[in-house]
């Protein structure tokens, strides 16, 4: 099958995720204990948080263009949703910034929003799977009863 988004470009184009990552935490790192380094501490937080902004669009637009080629969206939009929450909690444990109230819920709903469906998914492909054997063997006792059956 000839694809327009590969394997192999998913898996180069995940090398940048640290960077991004760091460059985040640097850049939270330096908004909240930067009072040392102003005003250069505020400009290099800031050019860094639209640096990994402009990368994290791009890098969510192409991955779900990648996902969409594999009929994924939906497990791709809910990983992204528990790894935003994730973020959002842990950033909070690091830093200490206050989240309180509304925020935690937030991002804790965001984290479990995403594991609520993915346990949905699988809870229908349970049900769907015994459903369809559950009438094939209705269908064969029937065929049995009226003697359709060859042995």
């Amino acid at each position: 099958m000839n694809r327009d988004y590969t394997n192999e470009d998913a898996a180069l184009g995940l090398r940048y995720a640290p960077g991004c990552a760091l460059e985040l935490t640097f850049a939270v790192w330096l908004l909240v204990h930067g009072e040392d380094y102003r005003p250069f501490g505020t400009w290099l937080a800031y050019f860094l948080l639209a640096q990994t902004g402009a990368v994290v669009l791009f890098g969510f637009w192409w991955y779900c263009c990648w996902a969409y080629e594999r009929h994924a969206t939906h497990w791709y939009l809910a990983g992204v949703a528990s790894l935003i929450g994730a973020t959002c909690v842990a950033l909070d444990k690091l830093f200490a910034l206050g989240f309180q109230g509304w925020d935690v819920a937030l991002s804790f709903s965001i984290l479990y929003f995403a594991a609520g469906y993915g346990a949905w998914r699988l809870v229908r492909f349970f049900v769907v799977r015994s459903f369809n054997i559950l009438l094939l063997a209705v269908s064969q006792i029937g065929a049995a009863w009226r003697g359709e059956l060859h042995r």
